[in-house]
């Protein structure tokens, strides 16, 4: 009798405890619900007037709802150059501006939404965090209008050796691929949702590629780390005289091409693609400019430096962890810089302590190094009040 006793405690504790967590759950779904409804309806508005397709709506606002939630509004198929993206979109804001009852229900067949559930510092049930995840997609999904299909499901770990750029092997996660185009600003990106932890398009440096864009015309840039190439398809459309674009990675360099031929730029010899190991190749020009063996037409007018915070990828024997690696990337990239050329370097490392006296004065010619903290400038609307990436401007006199 005395066991059935404890057996029923048991059950009974197992009920209560079930019974809070589902009302913790749905305590929070409604808090969820609440904070997008507002960031939505803020956003929206900002995101159509800027020709921003694709923007951050949820970035941890609440400390335990851990997720972030990016929305992507794809172009309708058949939509593949900036001229139709444009007709599309005035199509939109005329429909829109007419109260067009079904317009909202069109917009809404081709938008998605991502969801990265952030890892969390102590053990949690895998079981309990996917049941959890679910809600809150559910959550998302209802609040936002779109179908629950239309909600891809990611988890975001911290870095444990590998770099950032990760297959997406969440089972968590769509079960079919959601590809298509998107816009930014004018400018035409191809998205994957679903392969990769990340997408193809890096939100938080929107102003930066702005800033890209108007500063690029008759000057040589070179993106370093390039990834899918925004960088260089901003700098293209501003005019730049020569863009190239560095990555070891076979798969981003290919990306970064359909980037730019998507947007009209597919002049080979205005537009090169350089696979290789980006610290070698600064490495190789450094010591070239040092040696004074490096021809002039090799120095450029405007660098962008964005690395992974840390990347030990099987195709270089080199290791990088921006941390530490940042003052010598920094250095070689000064050193190849035209008389008044400009480093722009970012990382999202929150770690990164930027100490100027790592740095020299001047270049090897003797012209004065000037350097500025550009973060505040270079963080978008969407990511007010977060710490999403630090930036720094770098300019050599003339």
């Amino acid at each position: 009798m005395q066991i059935l006793y404890i057996l029923c405690f048991f059950y009974a504790i197992t009920i209560i405890r079930n019974i809070t967590l589902e009302q913790k759950i749905e305590y929070q779904k409604a808090l969820f619900s609440n904070r997008l409804k507002r960031k939505s309806k803020e956003l929206k508005k900002w995101a159509r007037k800027n020709r921003i397709s694709c923007y951050r709506i949820y970035d941890r606002d609440i400390p335990e709802i851990p997720v972030s939630l990016d929305i992507y509004e794809l172009l309708p198929d058949g939509i593949e150059t900036q001229i139709e993206a444009v007709r599309y979109l005035q199509y939109i804001d005329e429909q829109i501006s007419n109260n067009n009852p079904v317009i909202q229900s069109e917009i809404m067949q081709n938008t998605y939404a991502v969801l990265y559930l952030y890892e969390r510092p102590y053990e949690k049930d895998e079981e309990e965090e996917n049941e959890w995840l679910m809600q809150m997609a559910d959550a998302a999904a209802e609040t936002l209008k779109i179908p629950s299909s239309h909600i891809v499901k990611k988890q975001r770990r911290r870095q444990r050796g590998v770099s950032q750029y990760e297959k997406n092997d969440d089972a968590n996660s769509s079960s079919f691929a959601i590809k298509g185009i998107t816009q930014e600003q004018n400018e035409l990106f191809y998205v994957d949702l679903t392969s990769y932890l990340d997408t193809g398009l890096f939100f938080d440096h929107r102003p930066l590629r702005s800033v890209i864009r108007e500063n690029a015309r008759k000057k040589s840039v070179l993106n370093l780390f390039c990834y899918t190439g925004s960088f260089s398809v901003y700098a293209a459309q501003g005019g730049a005289s020569k863009v190239e674009s560095v990555d070891l990675s076979n798969t981003y360099l290919n990306f970064a091409k359909k980037n730019m031929e998507l947007n009209g730029f597919s002049n080979s010899k205005n537009y090169v693609y350089t696979r290789q190991d980006c610290i070698e190749f600064l490495k190789e020009r450094a010591l070239a400019a040092k040696s004074g063996n490096l021809k002039p037409e090799d120095y450029y007018d405007i660098i962008i430096l964005d690395p992974p915070t840390f990347s030990n990828s099987k195709n270089t024997y080199n290791v990088l962890d921006i941390n530490k690696d940042w003052p010598q990337l920094v250095k070689d990239c000064l050193n190849i810089l035209s008389p008044g050329g400009t480093l722009y370097f970012s990382t999202n490392s929150t770690k990164l302590v930027f100490d100027r006296l790592k740095l020299p004065q001047a270049t090897l010619s003797g012209k004065v190094i000037m350097s500025e903290d550009i973060t505040f400038d270079s963080i978008p609307k969407d990511f007010e009040g977060t710490k999403c990436h630090k930036a720094w401007k770098f300019q050599i006199a003339k």
